[in-house]
């Protein structure tokens, strides 16, 4: 007979649970990262892939060893509905790290954590063990040799304009060497950190500017003239560029039955200065009356 107060438990149900099934694909070093970078360099990513049943925010946590200052470590996802997909990418900023050459560094972790909708906490979900590896690649400096220039001054040369300056063209000359292999992360990167500048401020004496100049409009010519005599026709230049520098000009004169081109002498003229710069013509004694058309072409 049961006595007064004995309670006796025992199961009364069953009930079958489905963990969350979230987790991580598609593990890949995408690329290097440069030592002393100008920016964030993206070099691992992998995909979420959401629970199957529940709208979740997701957390990816790596491990790198050795450990990288500068670097992502910790992605969010937001939240994903149930089902979806989402791509995670990490990416790294490394200061200066006195390296001596490239070091490799490995991912040898990734971590999938969710975020408990109850109480906010993150819960993790899986991990895996990991070997990626990347390389944070030695800074390029002004003088030393980098990996296909004899040094960071011949680099930054080869991809500024005749006035020594790395245009919006030569980035993206370089942004393009650096997607066919032709250059790497490390010298991209210095590229990066003269864009918009004169190389001059980066590497002191690397560059000298080429003459610039153009023909201007105050010019000193003649409206007429008469066969069998001399002029001197003046033509009006200015120095655009940023070293003085030397310029001449070829006077080309055509009219009627008749065409002849003239050579000035070199002048100097300084920085963002105004000069004439003269030939003299003398007029055949046979010259046919009528309009005669004067070009003239600038060298420096």
């Amino acid at each position: 007979m049961r006595k007064r107060g004995d309670i006796r438990i025992g199961a009364i149900e069953e009930i079958t649970v489905t963990g969350v099934d979230a987790k991580i694909t598609d593990f890949a070093v995408t690329g290097n990262v440069p030592e002393d970078a100008s920016a964030y360099y993206q070099f691992y990513k992998c995909k979420v892939h959401a629970d199957s049943s529940l709208d979740l925010e997701y957390r990816v946590r790596i491990s790198i060893s050795p450990s990288l200052s500068g670097a992502e470590t910790t992605k969010t996802t937001g939240k994903m509905t149930h089902g979806t997909t989402k791509e995670i990418t990490f990416s790294a900023k490394p200061p200066d790290l006195g390296l001596t050459g490239d070091r490799t560094h490995t991912i040898t972790a990734v971590y999938l954590d969710a975020k408990d909708p109850r109480t906010g906490a993150w819960v993790n979900l899986r991990s895996y063990s990991r070997s990626d590896t990347f390389k944070v690649e030695k800074k390029v400096t002004c003088g030393a040799a980098t990996p296909h220039y004899s040094n960071g001054c011949e680099l930054l040369k080869h991809y500024a304009n005749d006035q020594c300056e790395l245009d919006d063209s030569g980035m993206f000359a370089a942004t393009r060497d650096y997607n066919n292999g032709i250059i790497t992360i490390a010298e991209v990167d210095f590229v990066a950190k003269a864009w918009g500048k004169d190389i001059n401020t980066l590497c002191a004496n690397c560059c000298t500017p080429a003459p610039k100049g153009r023909i201007c409009e105050e010019h000193d010519i003649p409206d007429t003239a008469k066969a069998g005599t001399s002029i001197n026709i003046g033509v009006c230049v200015e120095n655009t560029g940023k070293i003085k520098a030397n310029y001449w000009v070829d006077v080309k004169i055509s009219g009627p039955g008749y065409s002849t081109t003239l050579t000035s002498a070199k002048k100097s003229i300084d920085v963002g200065k105004k000069d004439k710069i003269y030939v003299r013509w003398d007029l055949p004694l046979n010259l046919k009356s009528g309009t005669y058309t004067i070009d003239a072409t600038l060298y420096a």
